[in-house]
């Protein structure tokens, strides 16, 4: 039976950070004989200082309420999950997630299929929950953010670029929660394969300098140099220190380590896996990668381990991509890297919609068991679905991707 500790603990801390989660349960508590309530309800609240959840709970025939802060909710929860109560009941605005642990203290994270919208009680919103609290909040002006047309002066998101503030919010939610994996007292040094425009790496500069208080050494890097120029032009205007653009490509990147987090946002193709090694190569303490464009498997050698789902174009396609990232996680979990798969925007915003977010262990046994077991897990997914050493796994194992008796991948046209 599988464990999905790791997920419920991660689906806690994301949901209340993003400002998704509305209400939590807490049931069925492990010993009966605890003074614990046999039911903790947590609801998100307004009071006169601000947002918070309110637990409340019934002990001997009288109800009592406490009211926490987020990181208070999302510590609380997962400390009593699993240890004081076997079942907790999750619910967002659009999903709710039921997980349940064994008396074996395994716990299985499933969705709750039976949960609609509008069976929510909404007469229990608090007011604000129709506008998300952001990291970077509306209605207070942000520099990089009116500098790029995203903000007026007033620091009013403007409407047709409110997607964009979303989409920027919640990557500065990743970062948030990666930041105490990153040098304290150190600069910390970062590299933004294919930065393009730039507003996501203005948005890491000003976190990790005006919200964390760190000292960086931050390279945005893009083949495109009118991009770069535009850039340097922003930078140079806000005077942002730290933070320098570069025209070049990945393959040219000549830095040397330490580099402490890599970011590949939308890499298009095998470039995402360029960017993957390049950051495995400098031991990077975090890698964040939303791949673009996998069409390296779509090209390989005709296989039909699925024929049903490969007879049809779009059907093939969607299963290329879901596979290819599941290689690529697999193979850094082998090199030594804690690896999620998780979603990075709504689909509606965006449908590459997925990041690899990847924390290297440092504990050297866990570290080798969990590379022993990514790299028994990897070979018995590829050989179930025909699936050749793709272009990461060459780039890290050449030697034991050539003994792998695989098909062989076929050149792409161009490349």
């Amino acid at each position: 039976m599988t464990d999905d500790s790791e997920q419920l603990k991660t689906l806690i801390h994301d949901t209340i950070r993003s400002g998704r989660l509305r209400h939590a349960v807490l049931s069925r508590p492990v010993r009966r004989d605890a003074d614990l309530p046999e039911r903790i309800d947590i609801r998100r609240v307004t009071l006169r200082r601000g947002d918070c959840f309110q637990w409340s709970g019934r002990q001997q025939n009288q109800m009592h309420h406490t009211n926490l802060s987020d990181h208070e909710t999302a510590e609380q929860l997962v400390r009593h999950a699993g240890c004081d109560y076997r079942h907790i009941h999750l619910t967002c605005d659009h999903r709710a997630w039921t997980a349940r642990y064994s008396r074996r203290g395994r716990c299985r994270l499933q969705p709750d299929r039976s949960f609609r919208p509008a069976d929510s009680d909404s007469s229990q919103t608090a007011d604000h929950n129709r506008r998300r609290a952001y990291l970077l909040p509306e209605n207070e002006p942000v520099p990089f953010l009116i500098e790029t047309g995203i903000m007026t002066p007033e620091g009013r998101v403007r409407k047709r670029h409110y997607r964009k503030f979303r989409q920027i919010n919640r990557y500065v939610e990743f970062i948030a929660d990666v930041v105490d994996r990153l040098p304290q007292d150190d600069v910390v040094r970062v590299v933004d394969f294919g930065c393009g425009k730039s507003s996501l790496t203005f948005a890491v500069h000003h976190y990790l300098t005006r919200v964390a208080g760190r000292r960086v050494d931050i390279l945005g890097l893009d083949r495109r140099q009118d991009v770069i120029d535009s850039c340097r032009r922003i930078s140079e205007s806000l005077q942002l220190p730290g933070l320098h653009f570069e025209q070049g490509d990945i393959a040219g990147c000549r830095l040397e380590p330490p580099v402490h987090l890599v970011i590949s946002l939308h890499a298009c193709d095998t470039a995402t896996d360029d960017a993957l090694a390049r950051a495995v190569q400098w031991d990077s303490d975090v890698i964040l990668a939303v791949p673009c464009c996998q069409h390296e498997l779509l090209a390989s050698a005709d296989r039909q381990p699925l024929p049903l789902l490969e007879r049809h174009g779009i059907l093939k396609e969607r299963l290329c991509v879901l596979a290819t990232d599941a290689v690529r996680a697999a193979i850094l979990e082998r090199a030594g890297w804690q690896t999620q798969v998780i979603e990075f925007i709504e689909t509606e915003h965006t449908p590459r919609n997925v990041l690899i977010r990847a924390v290297r262990r440092t504990d050297e046994q866990a570290r080798s068991l969990a590379a022993q077991a990514a790299e028994q897990q990897l070979a018995q997914f590829s050989d179930r679905l025909g699936i050749p050493p793709l272009h990461l796994e060459r780039l890290l194992f050449s030697d034991a991707a050539a003994q792998v008796d695989r098909p062989s991948a076929v050149p792409r046209s161009g490349s």
